[in-house]
């Protein structure tokens, strides 16, 4: 399912349905860039906390431009069974409404591989399903209703404005006395304006609405006033609702608690926390803490053919896009897409939502090698492929480290 702002409230429902059904998810994502120069490239001489640095300054500097998340529900079919799939490709675009607009670098190398695959940058910034934090989304919320309930001046003019403070409240006090119904404050400075909504606040029988390039200050009573204070903290809400936009499909994978396929997967994951959840903390033992608590059980593909080496052997690569296509010839008949999934699927490598399929698939099929793969598969949970001077994986631990 290919989702962009049209459909995401359908997609939304879908998803909500089937993640608490399904036996586990794969996660595949698009980044406008990876790193921002030569010196930032991940060296197998580096050391965890040093990859970690390096992987931190990229997440925080690159935009993501699709998320594809597969869901893979187990169906029984007499004495044997299939997997069902469910891929969702969601292309994501930042907030940039209620108050919000974030930046991202980008490199040109990465624009035109996303070009190359047919990627359409028009649907992703017209199109792109927002997001914003749910941490931010709440504050947003608490503020925004603080600051329309509150009956007192919360703002001290500084001393160039404190005649044009005095007048404004002159003005007000002269207008409730009068029969006019309206009156305007035609201001192109902002800091003007936040001293008149400010003014206005004190004022339980005065409300304002805000025009191009004016404030309109109009009257009421207090019962009215408190329905169009309902009526504000409601319609911001709901801008801040459709602003929080994708990352309620990110709380709902995390909440479900269901294991998580990646392919080379440090970055996507790291991603996904700095985007949808909270800032990347500086050291590598408190980003562990929090991977751990936002999505407990990860496993990586590309470390389990890299730990496996008769996998390795066999097929020759640990790339997903050469050894995906060798293990669906091999067998194509375990996997079926959900009969509502078939239309949308694209079959190209390098859209999200394609990959997300293919990394849950493969892993699949390697489960299925006969002999090649340990089956305690607890044994490559948690240990993301990251190949440095201390190994070919970085494991996850849940603890913090006693102080």
């Amino acid at each position: 399912m290919d989702v962009i702002k049209d459909n995401f409230g359908q997609a939304l429902t879908e998803f909500t349905a089937a993640i608490g059904a399904c036996d586990f998810a794969a996660l595949d994502m698009e980044m406008t860039g990876l790193y921002e120069g030569r010196e930032f490239q991940p060296s197998r001489d580096d050391s965890c906390d040093e990859r970690y640095a390096k992987l931190k300054r990229s997440v925080e500097a690159f935009g993501v431009v699709q998320v594809g998340i597969c869901l893979f529900t187990w169906k029984a079919d007499g004495h044997s069974g299939f997997y069902e799939a469910q891929p969702f490709n969601f292309n994501v675009f930042p907030a940039s409404t209620v108050g919000a607009d974030a930046g991202f670098s980008s490199r040109a190398s990465a624009l035109a591989f996303l070009a190359k695959n047919s990627f359409d940058f028009n649907k992703w910034v017209y199109q792109g399903v927002p997001y914003l934090r749910t941490s931010t989304a709440n504050s947003m919320r608490a503020e925004r209703t603080r600051l329309l309930t509150r009956r007192k001046r919360s703002v001290a003019p500084d001393d160039r404005h404190t005649k044009f403070a005095a007048d404004v409240e002159r003005a007000l006090l002269e207008f409730i006395k009068s029969s006019e119904p309206v009156l305007r404050y035609e201001l192109a400075n902002s800091y003007e304006r936040k001293l008149v909504h400010d003014a206005v606040a004190s004022h339980d029988t005065l409300g304002t609405r805000s025009r191009m390039g004016a404030i309109e200050v109009f009257k009421g009573t207090p019962r009215s006033m408190a329905r169009h204070i309902a009526h504000k903290i409601k319609a911001f809400n709901s801008s801040v609702d459709d602003a929080h936009g994708f990352t309620r499909i990110i709380d709902l994978l995390s909440a479900s608690r269901k294991p998580i396929i990646g392919h080379n997967m440090l970055l996507d994951v790291l991603h996904a926390l700095q985007k949808f959840v909270s800032d990347l903390p500086p050291l590598r033992t408190d980003v562990e803490h929090d991977i751990a608590q936002f999505l407990p059980v990860l496993i990586d593909t590309k470390y389990i053919i890299e730990s496996t080496p008769s996998v390795k052997a066999r097929y020759g690569t640990s790339s997903l896009d050469e050894i995906a296509p060798v293990l669906e010839q091999e067998d194509n008949a375990s996997i079926r897409f959900h009969p509502r999934f078939t239309r949308n699927v694209s079959h190209s490598m390098h859209e999200a939502g394609y990959d997300a399929y293919m990394t849950g698939a493969t892993f699949i099929r390697l489960l299925k090698l006969d002999g090649s793969i340990d089956l305690a598969i607890y044994k490559y949970v948690n240990r993301l492929y990251a190949a440095t001077a201390e190994g070919i994986y970085w494991e996850i631990k849940p603890d913090k480290p006693a102080v």
